[in-house]
């Protein structure tokens, strides 16, 4: 299709319903994901020894144009980017079930580097 047709971008379109079509058909959880944000409301504190450790969150999902839900997680962190109550890093969150997210933890580096704080 050239560039000068009316529909010239309907190829777009057609790869990304392609792609969720796939992304559905592979029962991908999260094939309904949109982009939101989690709020950590808490965290449990890390063990004194070990770099890598698991960390309970409860967490506060936050989607645009829905209602906040509020989900319990675990994960594992190195204690320098350990969660503390308050911090919100961005995530691609399932529409329908906000408990399965992808979250850009690493955000907490960028955030944490100017505060001082080291752990």
């Amino acid at each position: 299709m050239r560039d000068d047709e009316p529909n010239a971008d309907v190829e777009v379109s057609e790869v990304e319903q392609a792609a969720a079509w796939l992304e559905r058909l592979t029962r991908d959880p999260l094939a309904d994901a949109v982009l939101g944000r989690l709020t950590v409301l808490r965290a449990s504190d890390p063990a004194p020894r070990g770099r890598y450790q698991e960390c309970e969150l409860d967490l506060e999902v936050t989607l645009p144009g829905r209602q906040t839900a509020r989900v319990t997680h675990v994960a594992v962190f190195p204690r320098s980017l350990w969660p503390r109550a308050g911090d919100v890093v961005p995530a691609r969150v399932s529409a329908s079930r906000p408990e399965v997210f992808e979250a850009q933890w690493e955000r907490l580096r960028e955030q944490r580097s100017g505060d001082g704080i080291t752990r």
